[in-house]
């Protein structure tokens, strides 16, 4: 004989119990959510810390060049004005000599090391940086440093690898142009070697090497003087502004790390 057992109802859930549930969903999810937040906050604390490291050493290593460049510029500066001061009070005659030996054609460009900030920029990893006074810092560096590398890379090399460079080679004597070519062979001929044959040619010309003055008078000094003292005067004009954007950079760059120093060691 089987046995019937009564039917239960189905158990419905109360409504504390769904509360419950959704309150322990509720706080997993919130907990997951800034637990997230807290590690990307850390990654991104991290990631500044990293980028701002590196930059601080791209911008020691620019000032060191700038450095470098303002000392060898004043150098320059000083050998055209000696040169300026002989060749305007020297009535009769100039030594061409002299000139060449005080007056450079070429001059160090300055090339901002600035590779750090070009990728913060690009990835959009600037965001990282929460400071915005360093922020502001290092975009206002930056930016002078972009526009003193313009300066002495474009607006400065253009006129002097150009109609300055063409107008020296234009008075420059045959004895001069043997002798520089002289002087960049022997500061290169140990690191490259030369051949005997080579050796023996420059041998018979080493008596270029001697300093002589190569004087010039009359109507050519005229002549000389008309086209070079304007195109001196041009060139020290341009390095004095290259060498302000130079001085400007490094200043900027010099704001940053203080406030590297003072905020963030």
């Amino acid at each position: 004989m089987e046995v019937h057992h009564p039917s239960h109802p189905t158990h419905k859930k109360k409504a504390k119990e769904y509360l419950v549930e959704f309150f322990m969903l509720f706080t997993a999810v919130t907990l997951g959510f800034f637990a997230e937040n807290v590690r990307e906050i850390y990654v991104e604390k991290e990631r500044a810390h990293e980028y701002v490291t590196r930059l601080e050493v791209d911008i020691k290593s620019n000032i060191y060049f700038i450095d470098s460049l303002l000392n060898f510029n004043y150098g320059i500066e000083y050998q055209m004005d000696s040169v300026l001061v002989e060749l305007t009070s020297n009535k009769n005659s100039f030594d061409l000599a002299f000139f060449y030996n005080h007056v450079y054609g070429g001059f160090p460009r300055f090339l901002s090391k600035n590779d750090t900030y070009e990728q913060m920029k690009s990835a959009g990893f600037l965001r990282y940086i929460k400071d915005p006074a360093l922020l502001a810092l290092i975009i206002d560096y930056s930016n002078e440093a972009e526009a003193a590398e313009y300066r002495s890379r474009e607006q400065e090399a253009s006129y002097l690898l150009g109609e300055y460079a063409s107008l020296l080679i234009k008075w420059q004597p045959a004895t001069v142009s043997i002798k520089k070519y002289l002087q960049n062979f022997e500061s290169s001929k140990e690191r490259l070697g030369v051949p005997d044959s080579l050796a023996v040619q420059l041998g018979k010309i080493a008596n270029y090497k001697e300093e002589q003055p190569i004087f010039i008078s009359g109507v050519n000094l005229e002549a000389f003087k008309k086209e070079i003292i304007p195109a001196m005067g041009r060139r020290l004009g341009l390095m004095k502004t290259t060498l302000s954007f130079l001085q400007r950079t490094k200043s900027k760059g010099l704001q940053v790390l203080s406030y590297l120093e003072d905020h963030h060691n």
